[in-house]
């Protein structure tokens, strides 16, 4: 396990965690995960959120012009965002990440984008619910729908979990990968 844990969240972590919020659900594995990065710590040591301006611009649209948050709500969220990851162990903020490199190409620019900021950030695992959609023909599928990994242009893992195998993990108190087949 990494000293620190630099963990990017795909936008669908922050959306379903809003949704949970307003619901008055408790304890999704997306509250889990979004909690995780506002503390800075979870049950696998210290957290460094990864995330980038792109990211965030994209989230602010899909509240306010989407679902049509009012933009005072979720200006306080774009914020607390970014101080999450400000203050985190490594204290690295968002990131001026550019899509497209080609580097790992996905069908989904946005999604895309998501991954060229995880391996710019040098994460070391991107939680998201929709695994399939990061997968390339480099990526390795350990746990179909669950968890994939992929060895980035720098030489290091990237593991690609689903947000249940993140609940499973932080129960745990540490990253259980299936044996290899």
């Amino acid at each position: 396990m990494p000293a620190v844990l630099r963990l990017c969240l795909d936008l669908n972590i922050w959306c379903a965690a809003f949704i949970a919020d307003r619901r008055g659900r408790q304890g999704t594995s997306a509250q889990m995960l979004t909690e995780a990065v506002r503390e800075g710590h979870c049950p696998l040591g210290p957290v460094q959120l990864i995330v980038s301006w792109g990211m965030l611009d994209r989230l602010r649209k899909v509240f306010v012009h989407d679902w049509r948050v009012d933009p005072e709500t979720t200006d306080r969220l774009i914020e607390s965002i970014t101080r999450c990851a400000a203050l985190g162990p490594d204290g690295v903020g968002p990131a001026l990440t550019l899509g497209g490199a080609g580097l790992m190409p996905l069908a989904d620019a946005e999604d895309a984008h998501v991954l060229d900021t995880a391996i710019a950030g040098d994460a070391d695992i991107v939680a998201t619910a929709n695994i399939r959609d990061f997968l390339t023909r480099a990526a390795d599928v350990l746990e179909p729908g669950l968890l994939a990994s992929l060895q980035n242009p720098k030489g290091r893992r990237l593991l690609i979990a689903h947000p249940f195998t993140m609940r499973r993990w932080f129960l745990a108190g540490r990253i259980e990968l299936p044996p290899p087949h």
